[in-house]
């Protein structure tokens, strides 16, 4: 695609705007629609929020009708993180791969692709990106096949319900990193938002929502010109209709999954920061036994502990948090297990966004004993909170 000068000039001005307005960082799952938005906001010419005239609720979601994608939505996602172990080594890594799928005008199709790998033994963190536009809009069929390619950086998904292909080959900072994933459902699919499938983030936005939160994987990677054979866990976010959560251009997002050993508990919890001092809480337990219970925002209380500040970016990120859930005599707290997880998008040669998305360790108690876990954690936009 090929600008005039004063086009060039007028979308400069506009990426200027929004990092001085929103300090946009994202998504995992949930801010992680501000990354596709200003893309669009930028390949359209405007600055406006996407149309959600073709997002459509049911008072029920259905995970055979949901999983496809759908027509001209205005945003959703397909959302994979996850801890693996090399099978030989016992070294551990982490990835992400997710879909963006969006539609600002209702007729032209993008989509925009993230992969990411954490080495936790050598301390490197590797990703890239790859932004697309569809010839023909997407249609809601199953199973899923959604693929981006742009030079030597390729990604692809392809299956349902749980049962997934996941393919990645990416460039960062002149090394080549790849990965091919299979992975197979150890429980069933978990509906947010009160079992519906529809997440009311407080009555400011509302978008379907369901999880599989343990995705047995297996398959291979390569990091540093090595093969490794890698098996572990994989938390799956399928989310849709999420433009609505863009009507605030300042609103922040810390987002995270965890699962606990001791209790073998998973929790999907979030801080949706509208201003600073200005917070909606929401989330999910899921016990051992598969019964899963929605948390409401006054049940929730996460507390930033303490601060680590990115060379990169200049943003403040908090690399330990508190998370307390009373009811449930749950205290935890999460830790950044590697700080440097920072994404890096570059929209324009002089221009990125930023944000953060990685593992973090887990400990605290339950019922006032031990506990320790994994997680991974998304901040998005992260100078929006309370000083």
């Amino acid at each position: 695609m090929h600008f005039s000068n004063a086009q060039n000039k007028s979308i400069l001005k506009k990426t200027v705007l929004f990092s001085s307005i929103l300090r946009v960082h994202c998504l995992t799952n949930m801010m992680k629609l501000f990354i596709p938005f200003v893309f669009l906001s930028l390949l359209s010419g405007c600055v406006s929020p996407p149309g959600l005239e073709n997002d459509i609720y049911f008072d029920q979601a259905e995970i055979s009708r949901d999983e496809a994608p759908h027509v001209a939505n205005s945003l959703e996602w397909w959302y994979a993180t996850g801890w693996l172990n090399d099978v030989e080594s016992g070294d551990t890594f982490g990835i992400e791969f997710v879909m963006f799928h969006f539609s600002m005008n209702g007729r032209k199709d993008r989509i925009l692709s993230n992969v990411a790998i954490t080495d936790v033994s050598s301390d490197r963190f590797y990703f890239d990106h790859t932004l697309v536009s569809l010839k023909d809009q997407l249609t809601a069929d199953l199973p899923i096949n959604l693929s981006t390619s742009k030079g030597k950086s390729k990604a692809s998904m392809a299956g349902q319900f749980g049962e997934y292909e996941f393919l990645a080959q990416g460039h960062h900072e002149g090394e080549v990193f790849s990965y091919s994933l299979n992975t197979f459902p150890r429980s069933p699919a978990v509906l947010h938002g009160n079992k519906t499938g529809y997440e009311d983030y407080g009555g400011y936005a509302k978008a379907g929502y369901y999880s599989y939160t343990d995705l047995a994987t297996e398959g291979e990677l390569i990091v540093d010109g090595k093969l490794r054979k890698v098996k572990g866990s994989i938390w799956y976010d399928r989310q849709w209709n999420c433009g609505g959560v863009l009507q605030n251009r300042t609103t922040g997002w810390d987002w995270m999954s965890i699962a606990l050993n001791e209790s073998n508990e998973k929790l999907m919890l979030y801080r949706l920061r509208l201003k600073e001092g200005v917070n909606i809480y929401g989330g999910t337990l899921v016990q051992e036994d598969g019964i899963y219970h929605s948390l409401e925002s006054e049940e929730i209380l996460i507390e930033d502990q303490s601060y680590w500040k990115s060379q990169d970016s200049g943003d403040r990120y908090p690399n330990s948090l508190r998370v307390s859930i009373p009811n449930y005599r749950l205290d935890l707290n999460l830790s950044m297990l590697k700080e440097e997880q920072e994404l890096a998008i570059k929209i324009l040669p002089l221009v990125k966004l930023y944000y953060w998305e990685g593992m973090c360790n887990v400990s605290g108690t339950r019922d006032g004993k031990p506990i320790s876990g994994t997680s991974y954690l998304e901040i998005t936009n992260p100078e929006n909170r309370e000083k």
